[in-house]
């Protein structure tokens, strides 16, 4: 990929990051949040930690204005923040393991997004769980009970986006031979 075209999509998936980061599920006037899709596909098409940084700190940026007018948005801003940011880590990094597959096969692409998503969505729920100081008088049993019902949303909004980015990918990868 060129370097002009490794900065538009860079700055593609920031303003989409930007669009949709206000809600989790999205509503009736907003997208769903493409983060954790932007993480993988961002891991997969740019590669370099610094792409990830951009993204982190674009996050946690939208985070801390979110908190100056929604209190639930606040609320997320403790010492488990970490552990957000662990969970993008995973992301990304499934997308750099993916990168290194030529011909991408959709059952790996589908596989390693989901366990990545499992696995990110873990993170950030047990840090927030250990590390927050919302949950000292509570067991992890029934916390994971809690909020094991927001993975469904995560999934179908992550998936929404992951599907879009394979089929970009499979234009790009039919694309090349056309242009050569």
């Amino acid at each position: 990929m060129t370097p002009s075209k490794r900065t538009r999509l860079f700055l593609i998936l920031l303003v989409l990051m930007a669009i949709t980061r206000a809600g989790h599920f999205g509503s009736v006037v907003s997208l769903p949040d493409a983060s954790l899709a932007i993480f993988l596909l961002g891991g997969f098409w740019l590669g370099a930690a610094g792409y990830f940084a951009a993204f982190a700190a674009l996050g946690f940026g939208i985070d801390v204005s979110l908190a100056k007018t929604a209190v639930e948005a606040g609320w997320c801003l403790t010492p488990a923040y970490g552990g957000l940011v662990a969970g993008y880590g995973v992301m990304w990094l499934a997308g750099r393991w993916l990168a290194r597959t030529p011909e991408l096969p959709p059952l790996r692409f589908v596989a390693v997004s989901l366990g990545a998503l499992f696995g990110a969505f873990l993170i950030a729920n047990i840090s927030f769980w250990g590390l927050s100081g919302y949950f000292d008088a509570m067991a992890l049993s029934d916390y994971a009970s809690r909020v094991a019902r927001y993975f469904p949303a995560y999934l179908a909004s992550t998936s929404l986006y992951l599907g879009i980015g394979w089929i970009a990918q499979r234009l790009m990868q039919a694309r090349k031979p056309a242009l050569a």
